[in-house]
């Protein structure tokens, strides 16, 4: 049962992995189309009828194909961004339908049907050709390549027109549905339930990109703004979390780490690098749980919206894209920082509570954290490989998007190194989705593992507990130099 639970977890964080490769990438894009709603709407900061028309033209068809496109590619290159690109003309036409539009009430934009078509049309063609393409007689592959992409995606435009209609239709009306009935019945604070727990398993992509986008999309095409924007991008109950560690912790390092991650976290939107401090005290779900019922609750007492995805879930980004009335204005700053209070007074009640209960038992967690920390790092460092020599010449961190904290960490390690005067190391960083089972040696954090260890099977996998474990990295400076030593490299 542990392992179906363990295996169904790194399914899903995959999938919202794929999810956040098809969003990611295209985050300036939804600034800039943010910022165009933002200006020239009918509520907006200075509306313009003519100018507003690029509002629709963008979310209808120029993002869907941007992230069809990009669906496809990560499944099959060029190749698989071409046939999604394809299958983009079926996705987006099918929600302007006259059938769609009486199963949902009107138009949409279909980021839920590109966001499954594209990668389901790439992996098609990728794995129907893979078996003749390199059987083509020289001087026609081109041709053939061609032909054979062209008809492909002639004949799959048809179930996806339909599938786009119906199963997505339906799909949209049900969610459309049950979030009014929580919009009727005042419940979005008991989103937080979900969320919360979910985003420190990593799942906060599949939420924020799979569900929020689509439906937020909806409700600012028919309202202008919407709350769902806000819900999973909040930053301060993390921000709460890592304060609490910053005030009250006993350990030096663990302080170091929390002031560290601080300004990434709220200013840079990097949610991702709280996670591993809640996940030292699982207890602590509950008080994120707090902070998030909280900021949710105050959103929908002030009907606060934005006006696109907010991502990263920086404040910057949230006051860009916030709705910019009183009313929103003030409740986001009411629930941002609300939630970061009632977040940090959560971690210590329950700190408090557990010390009361066991107070022994609770101080000597605090003693030996830093203990624990390092065993921990030791335990994994010298498991996951079969070879007998690494070069350390190539080193590679993954985390789930590759574009926030694998980048930040490679940039540590980098500077580390550089300080040790540890030259010709390349380091670099990818998400999981695009290891390719060629790297010698990767970086990554312990709830990651597992979907590593499924990309690349041979790598000397190096496990962390956090992504800015400056002393693990250290550690691993001090493992390169003596391997150089010892190969008269040095």
């Amino acid at each position: 049962m542990a392992n179906l639970v363990k295996t169904l977890k790194t399914k899903i964080q995959a999938f919202g992995s794929l999810l956040g490769q098809m969003i990611m990438p295209l985050i300036g894009v939804f600034i800039a189309w943010g910022l165009l709603t933002s200006f020239f709407i009918p509520t907006g900061w200075a509306p313009n009828q003519e100018l507003a028309t690029m509002v629709g033209f963008g979310i209808v068809y120029v993002i869907p194909i941007l992230i069809c496109f990009l669906g496809g590619y990560k499944i099959y290159k060029l190749r698989g961004g071409a046939i999604a690109g394809i299958i983009a003309i079926a996705a987006v036409a099918s929600g302007q339908s006259e059938i769609f539009i009486k199963i949902t009430g009107g138009t949409a934009p279909m980021l839920v049907s590109v966001m499954l078509f594209g990668p389901i049309s790439a992996l098609i063609l990728k794995h129907s050709e893979k078996f003749w393409i390199q059987k083509i007689p020289s001087g026609y592959q081109m041709l053939i390549n061609n032909f054979y992409l062209g008809l492909l995606g002639f004949v799959l435009l048809f179930p996806v027109y339909y599938l786009s209609i119906y199963l997505v239709g339906y799909f949209i009306k049900s969610l459309g549905f049950l979030t009014a009935k929580m919009g009727e019945y005042k419940l979005y604070p008991l989103i937080a339930l979900i969320i919360e727990p979910a985003k420190i398993l990593f799942l906060n992509n599949a939420i924020n990109h799979g569900v929020f986008t689509t439906l937020g999309a909806l409700q600012v095409n028919e309202t202008g703004k919407s709350i769902l924007f806000l819900l999973e991008s909040n930053p301060g109950p993390g921000l709460g979390i890592l304060l609490f560690y910053l005030i009250f912790s006993k350990q030096e390092t663990t302080k170091a780490q929390a002031t560290s991650s601080i300004p990434i976290h709220f200013f840079g939107g990097i949610h991702e690098v709280y996670f591993p401090f809640a996940l030292l005290k699982p207890i602590l779900i509950l008080a994120l749980i707090a902070g998030g019922i909280f900021g949710n609750t105050i959103f929908q007492i002030f009907n606060v919206g934005a006006l696109a995805p907010v991502s990263p879930g920086s404040i910057i980004a949230q006051y860009i894209q916030v709705e910019k009335s009183t009313n929103s204005l003030i409740g986001l700053t009411i629930a941002i920082f609300g939630s970061t209070i009632v977040s940090l007074i959560s971690a210590l009640s329950i700190n408090f509570l557990l010390r009361l209960l066991n107070k022994n038992v609770e101080k000597k967690k605090f003693l030996v954290e830093k203990d624990k920390k390092i065993n921990k790092n030791k335990k994994v460092y010298n498991e996951n490989t079969n070879k007998t020599e690494i070069s350390w010449e190539k080193i590679v961190f993954a985390c789930d998007a590759g574009m926030g904290s694998s980048v930040m960490a490679a940039s540590i390690l980098g500077k580390i190194l550089k300080e040790n005067n540890i030259l010709n190391v390349e380091i670099s960083n990818l998400a999981i989705f695009d290891l390719t089972g060629k790297e010698e040696i990767i970086i990554t954090i312990q709830s990651l593992k597992d979907r590593v260890r499924a990309k690349n099977q041979t790598a000397k996998i190096i496990v962390l507990t956090q992504f800015l474990d400056k002393k693990s990295y250290e550690n691993i400076a001090l493992e390169i130099k003596k391997t150089r030593e010892k190969e008269g490299k040095l």
